[in-house]
């Protein structure tokens, strides 16, 4: 079971310490882009999203882009025209992660995975030595899968 668990867990991106990230060797940054980036069904990322992504950006040295299963959003959304993104990627297979260091260019122990699939995520990035950051889903509405998902999550926490 510890192959899905997170090397930490936050219930925002604010909680993320980035210094602690460049302390740890971490040099780029994979984020998943449905709800951890982006709210599910929605068009675009949040202005509170969107802020802390410039601020993160501009105070830490770390390379970034986004690796997602879902299809490319819709044009003009801001954030995917700032950094690279990988859209159908395949996670949790080991290509898509390996697709997003070499853009990065960083090797595995320098990689941190930020999002809220426990197998696409955090199993994509754990079994190959990365760094794991579990985030609390940016749910629009509950929904039974949902629900399901966080209860799992919290079983697999601990």
């Amino acid at each position: 079971m510890s192959i899905f668990k997170p090397s930490i867990s936050v219930t925002s991106l604010r909680e993320i310490d980035g210094a602690a990230l460049q302390r740890a060797g971490i040099k780029g940054i994979i984020f998943n882009w449905t709800n951890t980036l982006l709210p599910f069904n929605a068009d675009s990322v949040s202005d509170e999203i969107q802020d802390w992504f410039d601020d993160f950006k501009s105070r830490y040295a770390m390379k970034l882009v986004i690796v997602s299963n879902s299809k490319p959003p819709a044009q003009g959304n801001e954030l995917v025209n700032e950094i690279p993104a990988i859209f159908k990627a395949g996670k949790p297979m080991k290509k898509a992660f390996r697709s997003a260091m070499n853009i990065l260019g960083t090797k595995p122990n320098q990689t941190a995975v930020i999002g809220n699939g426990l197998i696409t995520d955090m199993w994509g990035g754990n079994r190959l030595g990365m760094y794991t950051i579990f985030v609390s889903p940016l749910w629009t509405k509950p929904r039974l899968l949902g629900a399901m998902k966080r209860l799992m999550v919290k079983v697999l926490r601990f």
